[in-house]
């Protein structure tokens, strides 16, 4: 699990309001919007104001303002830290790691700028760059809380998607270092813990987590998935349902339950827990091939069918449910 990516706010970003139409932009030759015009544009303006784009701070700042002013006591410029915040909380991510490259240009020793782009750089599945830059951030002074402890977790679930499970560990045990009650990285320092079948740590960990927020989903998820696996059925239920109370639409937690239902003899609320997941998460592909499991067995190949089907819909190229639905007899 990624931590929620900062976001960085500033006066004019919070002050913000909608574009009317038409609304038109002057961009310089680096790409930066100089200009905005709002209403109809008068093409003989725009060509006076293209021969006349400000080079340097002090004829910006006179063309900008309406009067005349001191402006020695701030520093004109653009906030490209939170930009890149913005664009990325609003789920665009080519131009929020533009914006972090140009806040790294301005100031190279920014942790926030860093993690950022590692940030954007993960969600365009660039692991090699997403990884430099999380490495680089933490070697950095950080200006807001949890910057350094979130870019080792993110380290940690990248050394995890390697299958290093013991560089993982160090790197969610150091961001837990910096920020003891991080409750991603104590839930996936947890599950790291469970690949290495440590699994006292781990109940330890997820425990941890509960006391710091216990509506946690992943935490009480974590915490009924180890009890499942020790046998222990009446934690386990107790804490997958607690998971289900925070986080209803949870795929993988109503997808246990119905199997937990099922080593239990509780046909019926496994078959009920099977479709609700169905119906929250259609994409989720485990409780169609485990609800097709119970018609198979009850000799329902019409059922079974029915739900391979439904399977197929979702993803063509699904070659268990494929497999599963060639073994149906007719």
């Amino acid at each position: 699990m990624y931590p929620p990516f900062t976001t960085f706010s500033t006066a004019i970003c919070d002050r913000h309001r909608d574009l009317g139409l038409p609304t038109s932009f002057l961009i310089d030759p680096h790409g930066d919007i100089v200009k905005i015009y709002q209403g109809p544009v008068n093409p003989e303006h725009v060509e006076q104001d293209s021969r006349r784009i400000p080079q340097t701070n002090a004829p910006r700042l006179a063309q900008a303002l309406p009067f005349a002013g001191v402006s020695e006591t701030f520093e004109f410029g653009r906030n490209y830290l939170s930009f890149g915040s913005i664009f990325y909380q609003r789920g665009y991510i080519d131009q929020a790691a533009a914006s972090f490259q140009l806040a790294l240009r301005d100031d190279p020793s920014s942790a926030e700028a860093c993690y950022g782009l590692g940030s954007a750089y993960l969600s365009q599945q660039k692991m090699a760059e997403a990884r430099e830059n999380f490495e680089r951030a933490t070697k950095l002074r950080a200006s807001y809380p949890d910057t350094l402890a979130n870019a080792w977790n993110n380290l940690g679930l990248l050394a995890t998607r390697d299958g290093r499970t013991d560089e993982a560990i160090r790197c969610f045990t150091q961001a837990l270092r910096l920020s003891p009650d991080h409750l991603i990285a104590l839930n996936n320092l947890g599950n790291a813990y469970r690949l290495q079948k440590t699994g006292t740590r781990r109940e330890e960990l997820l425990s941890r987590a509960l006391e710091v927020n216990a509506g946690d989903p992943e935490a009480n998820y974590g915490l009924g998935m180890v009890f499942a696996q020790a046998d222990d059925t009446a934690h386990a239920y107790e804490y997958l349902q607690n998971a289900l109370k925070a986080r209803p639409a949870y795929p993988e937690a109503l997808n246990n339950l119905g199997i937990l239902y099922l080593r239990t003899q509780q046909r019926d609320e496994a078959v009920a827990s099977f479709e609700e997941c169905i119906r929250v998460a259609p994409a989720f592909d485990q409780s169609y091939l485990n609800l097709a499991r119970v018609y198979a067995l009850e000799n329902a190949p019409d059922k079974a069918r029915g739900i391979l089907l439904a399977l197929l819909k979702q993803h063509p190229d699904h070659a268990q449910a494929q497999n599963m639905l060639a073994q149906l007899p007719h």
